[in-house]
């Protein structure tokens, strides 16, 4: 070990800034703390440690580390309870299995530097109505991603961010149509993701809203379509008139009609004239090949056109259009 200490004091403080960034805090911790003076330094230091609590941690790991400080990322896997308030340099924030007293304990006062928030409760009961009223709010000013696939909207209650800048959410979810309150909650929103598409309960609103001029990419991703996809993606679109950057993925196709590229590319020409860039991957029921050069007269994005087809019993073949090369 004295020979291996010998060694490594020749590398310069940098290089140690880097290699400890890559190190479980409990390893870097474990191996390197307390074996000389400039070492406990460099530790000390960091700002930019990851942190991840598994659902089976051990019970010297369910203390608060005495690092805690020094923590920027913390992803926590498991639905105990837990303390923020060590954690005061926290700027991403992820809960995998989320309970209510776990949502509730994200507090602004607590965590006043987090940017970046991931509530994976799609399976999970709805724990989310105070929490919601911080992230759509000003409360946490620098909050600039979120995902929370679960959300409930008091209709009487006021919400607006002015920071949030991407945001990731699950309409499957819902009970009643959202984007609304969404949208006017997030002015300055420019990235939305939208995922698990499939059997919504809730009808999309033929009442005039304003539209989120702000958004610039979106991703739909449909788990399936049925005959109500039409609709669906046309009155997003109707509500993102500056989008540039789109990304459509439809896993499944559940109904015996294929899907209409005329339309399609109709609502593009029609909603988003500023449309740049496009994605998308669509399942086939029945398709000849001779059809795609037709389908890639259809709008200018449609440039790459493929055709995927799979063998496997029960897989729709896909076609992946590109506007790139």
């Amino acid at each position: 070990m004295n020979s291996l200490i010998s060694n490594i004091e020749f590398f310069p403080n940098e290089l140690f800034i880097e290699l400890f960034e890559y190190i479980s805090p409990y390893d870097l911790y474990n191996t390197f703390f307390n074996l000389n003076a400039r070492l406990n330094s460099i530790i000390h230091s960091l700002q930019n440690l990851h942190l991840i609590l598994n659902e089976d941690w051990d019970n010297k790991e369910r203390r608060i580390p005495f690092f805690s400080s020094q923590i920027s990322t913390l992803i926590i896997k498991h639905d105990d309870c837990i303390d923020f308030s060590s954690y005061s340099n926290l700027r991403s924030l992820k809960l995998s299995m989320p309970t209510i007293d776990q949502c509730n304990a994200i507090q602004p006062s607590i965590l006043p530097n987090l940017e970046h928030l991931y509530i994976s409760n799609l399976f999970f009961s709805d724990n989310s109505e105070q929490l919601c009223r911080l992230i759509f709010s000003s409360s946490f000013s620098r909050l600039q991603t979120c995902q929370i696939d679960r959300m409930i909207f008091n209709h009487d209650h006021s919400y607006i961010s002015l920071s949030l800048r991407q945001l990731t959410l699950s309409p499957c979810t819902w009970k009643s149509n959202l984007y609304p309150y969404i949208f006017q909650a997030c002015p300055k929103l420019t990235h939305l993701r939208i995922r698990r598409l499939r059997n919504l309960s809730f009808k999309l609103s033929s009442n005039c809203f304003l539209p989120q001029t702000s958004l610039r990419y979106l991703e739909i991703h449909f788990y399936s379509i049925g005959n109500e996809w039409f609709n669906h993606i046309d009155w997003l679109l109707s509500m993102v008139p500056n989008l540039e950057n789109l990304t459509l993925l439809i896993e499944q196709n559940e109904t015996n009609l294929e899907f209409s590229f005329d339309l399609f590319a109709h609502l593009l020409t029609e909603r988003v004239p500023c449309l740049m860039n496009l994605k998308a991957k669509i399942p086939l029921n029945k398709f000849l090949s001779k059809e795609l050069d037709t389908i890639k007269c259809l709008h200018p994005l449609f440039i790459n056109v493929q055709f995927q087809k799979y063998t496997n019993r029960g897989l729709n073949s896909y076609l992946m259009i590109s506007s790139k090369q």
